[in-house]
């Protein structure tokens, strides 16, 4: 009876915290995030986990008198809720993109594709990757490339520390590119 008990907790508890708030830093990048379970609001299928996500991130100047860049994003995801024998789960969304460069704004709507293998209950690596060709590029847009991939371990019943890294940049009609960041970055994640 304690086993059903405690396995029925443990599930429940799992189900239950698909809501997260991100938080990751390096030397010169702070990113705040966030996704909200849907599915727990509107009566959609139980084949497929959806998100609303929303990411900012900003950027410090390299030199004293360029400005400081942002990031601003807010997508939709669908995520595989079961994963595979070997810990494999995968998902797809769209997102909008904003940011500006000089005077030039730049609005995107990249597609991504998510990925994660869990290696056990503590231990799971995931991966983003979003592009966005001239299509999808809009106002002074070009083009627009994001990957990231991090490792997560889990230290509270619903936190994570994690250790990634991440490479997005942003291409205009004028030809400029922007790398917002390139780089390993540390953070947190909390379930709720």
């Amino acid at each position: 009876m304690k086993k059903i008990i405690l396995g029925s907790l443990v599930a429940s508890s799992v189900l239950l915290a698909n809501n997260s708030v991100q938080v990751n830093v390096n030397n010169d990048t702070l990113e705040l995030g966030g996704d909200i379970f849907l599915n727990r609001y509107y009566n959609v299928n139980n084949s497929s986990n959806y998100y609303l996500t929303a990411r900012y991130l900003r950027t410090e100047a390299e030199k004293k008198h360029d400005d400081n860049q942002t990031l601003t994003s807010v997508g939709f995801k669908l995520v595989n809720p079961m994963t595979d024998n070997y810990g494999i789960s995968l998902g797809l969304g769209i997102k909008t993109v904003y940011s500006s460069h000089n005077s030039e704004s730049f609005f995107a709507m990249p597609l991504t594709l998510n990925g994660r293998i869990e290696f056990n209950e503590m231990l799971y690596f995931d991966t983003d990757l979003s592009y966005s060709p001239r299509v999808l590029s809009f106002m002074d847009g070009e083009s627009y490339r994001d990957i990231q991939a991090r490792i997560n371990y889990k230290v509270l019943a619903d936190g994570y520390i994690y250790l990634g890294g991440r490479n997005i940049e942003t291409e205009y009609e004028n030809g400029a590119k922007v790398k917002f960041d390139t780089s390993a970055f540390v953070g947190f994640d909390i379930k709720f």
